[in-house]
């Protein structure tokens, strides 16, 4: 796949999940009257006229975080909204968007696309600012990164401490809304999200570390250094100095 090129697939009603080179998951929400990117990924096309092809409703984008492969190329786009606190992140890895456009985006927001709405919903932990998008009519959460990828993780630096991810996740699972969890790497031929269960395993992984129930491994993968645990379907990779 080429790094200008990007791919879609209709995954639920009026959604599409849209990939690019690097994995990423950007999702499409299209309502009767406009529609709302969540995410645009790392891939370096014309994203906007790819997003055109899909549907010709107006386009809003939200940002579940300020993680490069989740952000680059919204500058593309005339209205795009991210959580205040994510700001910080884009200093600190000083990473190179256009975010002039960019309008701040909080807790029980609601985005009415026509026939179908979204809540925003803060997840404070993968970073700061972290947020998901709740459609309760259709029991879908979208999640980004705050609630893991296979691999969720909490050991980059910007990532908050493991006892306040621990707090935010529980939250999450008190709203008991959703059926299916489109995280922000969704891998695979059938595309599948995650179910609810998938939330409490993660809930457990923290809280097996945070009691040292659970002990971490040296984690293999990525540029940052953490350790890992697994219970049952989830695997946390957490900085052991930041719990």
């Amino acid at each position: 796949m080429r790094k200008d090129e990007y791919r879609s697939t209709l995954i639920e009603p009026g959604v599409w999940h849209i990939t690019d080179y690097r994995g990423g998951s950007m999702y499409l929400v299209v309502g009767n009257e406009k529609a709302l990117l969540i995410d645009t990924g790392m891939g370096e096309g014309d994203l906007k006229s790819f997003i055109g092809s899909i549907t010709e409703k107006p386009v809003e984008v939200v940002l579940t975080h300020a993680h490069w492969d989740h952000i680059m190329q919204a500058g593309q786009f005339e209205r795009v909204y991210l959580n205040h606190r994510d700001f910080q992140i884009i200093e600190l890895f000083k990473i190179k968007v256009d975010h002039r456009n960019f309008l701040d985006v909080r807790e029980k927001e609601r985005f009415n696309l026509g026939g179908r709405e979204l809540e925003v919903i803060e997840v404070p932990g993968h970073t700061p600012g972290s947020i998901v998008f709740l459609d309760r009519e259709n029991k879908l959460l979208f999640s980004g990164d705050a609630v893991g990828a296979g691999h969720t993780w909490m050991h980059l630096p910007g990532c908050l401490p493991l006892r306040e991810y621990l707090e935010s996740l529980k939250k999450l699972k008190e709203i008991d809304s959703f059926e299916k969890i489109y995280h922000g790497h969704l891998s695979g031929t059938q595309l599948k999200p995650f179910e609810p269960d998938y939330l409490e395993d993660l809930i457990k992984a923290v809280e097996g570390v945070n009691d040292g129930s659970l002990k971490g491994e040296t984690y293999p993968y990525g540029n940052f250094k953490g350790l890992y645990v697994t219970y049952g379907k989830a695997v946390l990779v957490y900085n052991p100095e930041n719990i």
